[in-house]
């Protein structure tokens, strides 16, 4: 079934019963569950694009064929080709990245690639062809393992960006035409002749026999020369690709069709699902590597990604890594549908483009902090039985859509003071908040390009690029003939500092976020771990701004360990205080808070959730205002087996009609069967250990 296909089904869910309570120490009492945040939650991540970050090894530029462009693709004049970073250089720059305070490195596909397709180079290595070795441009497999082993010694993880959605352009349709061609147009046909419906056989052992004349909307053509470049073998059979044409991007065609062209791999086939669980578990044993960015993970069909993602997560675990982050991208902005890839396509984590899209609204402008409570508000949609918004990768910009400087900048209209300012800013809200901050490589420096794609990929190593050497930079002169790495930027001094002060005080990575206030232009949050509260304060005005924010801790001193506010008062569990323009601060509370001996939950009425794809809404209340965990749970009636279905720890801040106060989880109706009878259960624990259960729900399932 098609996630984007279920639209607004009226679910006729009705309460079956009035709730019971269940015997705290019944034999059939669920046992709680705490949050799981995922292996990125205590991680800050470096985004580099290996060809533009540091050229170590000259000798390899061209491949080693030579030819200049139109043979190697290289040419560091141009912003389209090839420019010479390699994994040597890399790795003499990982003391660098290191020192910055990351501790995750994520790089671009380092597998070989169709170097040239048009009018441009694949340097940014998503065009593969030999998806089991290096790139010669970028090094060899031992250099690339010394990479690896060093960045080890160093304390930090390797994560590889790969592709299985498609391959590099090698097929083209045998009549010149590129245009899509649907399903309903052109079925598929089976080897002889029958029309089958692929969404009936995704995965099936028994999928039917293609024929490349016979099975295709386009017959398929491939040129001598190209029938046996890429790698694994398997790859270069043309009924391993769905041939349909280019994408349009909507409807069918975002499973279907060819990605800008790109060869569009046909994921539903087992002999493919097989193919690429082998490559990428390779990968693990082959290069000791810790974890994968799954390119355009939206266009592929999500039964693949529910066979594969834990066999290569089992491949991980048996080479002795017990952490091995996975996240996709989904470059859309909508949380419940982002949601729908940790749910119901067992991805642990997913690149977080709504946290880019409320976050970036919230800097870049006066007045917009009621984003943050759209933003955190939907963190409830994260929460599963594995997953939660602690683990989900965040970012402010990136190399498709281009830098946050860039953002930044155009918005304030080339003010270059504004820009910094907000800059700072920016970088504060990414690595104070919740999630695994992602920074793309050379914003330290205080890039800003002209846009996104190949306009955001500027050399770190001294350019050969005319434009790049000019352009301006946050903080900083206009590069010209320098390196990067020369030149010290007022941003890279302030994400050395953070990430330092987040060192020193783990729950500022680690511990529960709880939004307090979002008012204006002002943002309120605490941070919670081990009895220890902090408050951490945005304000993105222009003008001097006032907060007041409910903290747990009661008649506290707290101490600013970041950022320089104005007079801080406490009062009970109120702080109040100024922030000047344009800046954060972080205040510790100086003592611990004092944990409460008893607990209470109540579950609230199960609803219909219309904001989601009609998945069932769950609620809890709990009193007071501490820190608390509340797991929710349900079975099948009549069966003793109890599903953890995920664990919330803060609440809800009240926006248009959700009320505050409320810890969410969701259930996924379609897993059930129409007509199926459920109990639902709410177990809370408060932060000094005392639990409590809710009253059990019943609830009828019909759609």
């Amino acid at each position: 079934m098609r996630l984007k296909a279920i639209f607004a089904i009226f679910f006729g869910l009705a309460l079956l019963a009035s709730s019971f309570a269940l015997p705290v120490g019944a034999s059939d009492a669920p046992t709680f569950k705490p949050i799981v945040r995922g292996d990125l939650a205590d991680d800050s991540v470096y985004f580099v694009m290996t060809d533009r970050f540091e050229n170590g090894k000259p000798e390899n530029d061209e491949a080693f064929v030579g030819g200049g462009i139109f043979r190697s693709g290289y040419d560091p004049t141009s912003i389209s080709y090839w420019h010479g970073g390699d994994f040597v250089g890399l790795s003499k720059r990982l003391e660098y990245i290191r020192d910055l305070g990351f501790t995750s490195i994520w790089i671009t596909p380092p597998v070989v690639n169709n170097w040239i397709q048009g009018d441009s180079g694949a340097y940014h290595g998503y065009w593969g062809t030999d998806f089991t070795t290096i790139d010669p441009h970028l090094g060899t497999e031992a250099e690339f393992k010394e990479f690896v082993a060093k960045a080890h010694k160093l304390g930090m993880k390797v994560i590889v960006d790969i592709v299985v959605n498609h391959t590099g352009d090698i097929i083209s349709p045998k009549i010149g035409m590129y245009s899509y061609r649907s399903i309903g147009d052109f079925p598929y046909r089976s080897a002889t002749g029958q029309v089958f419906d692929i969404t009936k056989f995704a995965g099936k052992k028994d999928f039917p026999k293609l024929d490349p004349k016979r099975s295709f909307p386009y017959e398929p053509f491939v040129s001598t020369a190209n029938k046996n470049v890429k790698k694994p073998s398997w790859l270069n059979d043309v009924t391993n690709y769905h041939n349909r044409g280019d994408s349009t991007f909507s409807g069918e065609s975002s499973y279907y069709g060819d990605f800008f062209g790109l060869d569009d791999v046909f994921t539903e086939k087992p002999v493919v699902v097989k193919g690429w669980t082998k490559v990428w578990s390779d990968w693990i044993t082959k290069f000791d590597i810790d974890g994968y960015r799954i390119d355009t993970a939206k266009h592929v069909n999500p039964e693949f990604w529910v066979e594969f993602l834990p066999k290569v997560k089992k491949a991980a675990a048996d080479a002795g890594k017990s952490e091995f982050p996975i996240f996709g991208e989904v470059a859309d902005g909508d949380p419940a549908y982002l949601a729908t890839f940790l749910a119901e396509q067992d991805f642990p984590s997913i690149l977080d483009f709504n946290f880019q899209n409320k976050a970036m609204r919230f800097v870049q402008s006066q007045y917009q902090a009621y984003r943050m409570i759209e933003l955190f508000n939907a963190d409830d949609y994260w929460t599963t039985a594995t997953t939660s918004a602690y683990g989900q990768p965040t970012f402010l910009g990136n190399h498709d859509m281009g830098r946050v400087g860039y953002f930044l900048h155009t918005n304030m209209y080339g003010d270059m003071n504004l820009t910094l300012k907000r800059s700072l800013l920016g970088n504060e809200v990414l690595f104070f908040s919740r999630g695994a901050p992602v920074l793309y490589y050379g914003d330290e420096k205080g890039m800003i390009g002209t846009g996104g794609d190949k306009a955001a990929r500027q050399n770190m190593f001294p350019t050969q690029v005319e434009e790049w050497k000019t352009e301006p930079r946050i903080g900083s002169t206009p590069i010209g003939n320098r390196s990067a790495f020369e030149v010290k930027n007022p941003l890279e001094t302030q994400i050395t500092e953070i990430q330092k002060l987040i060192r020193e005080n783990p729950a500022l990575r680690s511990g529960t976020q709880q939004l307090r206030l979002a008012k204006a232009s002002v943002v309120a949050m605490t941070r919670y771990l081990d009895g220890q509260e902090y408050l951490v304060v945005f304000n993105s005005s222009e003008e001097e701004s006032a907060f007041e924010a409910d903290v747990v801790t009661e008649n506290a001193t707290w101490r600013e360990i970041y950022g320089k506010p104005g007079k801080v008062e406490s009062s009970g569990s109120k702080v109040t205080g100024n922030l000047p323009p344009l800046s954060s601060i972080v205040l510790k509370a100086d003592k611990k808070v004092t944990h409460l001996e008893k607990v209470e939950v109540t579950l609230r009425p199960i609803t219909v959730d219309y904001n989601t794809q009609n998945w069932l809404g769950l609620s809890a209340t709990v009193a007071g205002n501490g820190y608390n965990q509340v797991n929710f749970q349900m079975r099948v009636k009549g069966s003793k087996k109890w599903i953890n279905l995920g664990t919330a720890d803060r609440r809800t801040v009240k926006y248009d009609q959700l009320p505050a106060g409320l810890y969410r989880g969701f259930i996924q109706p379609r897993k059930f069967n129409s007509g199926t009878e459920i109990e639902v259960i709410a177990i809370a624990r408060n932060d000094g250990g005392a639990t409590a259960y809710s009253k059990v729900r019943s609830y009828k399932i019909k759609y």
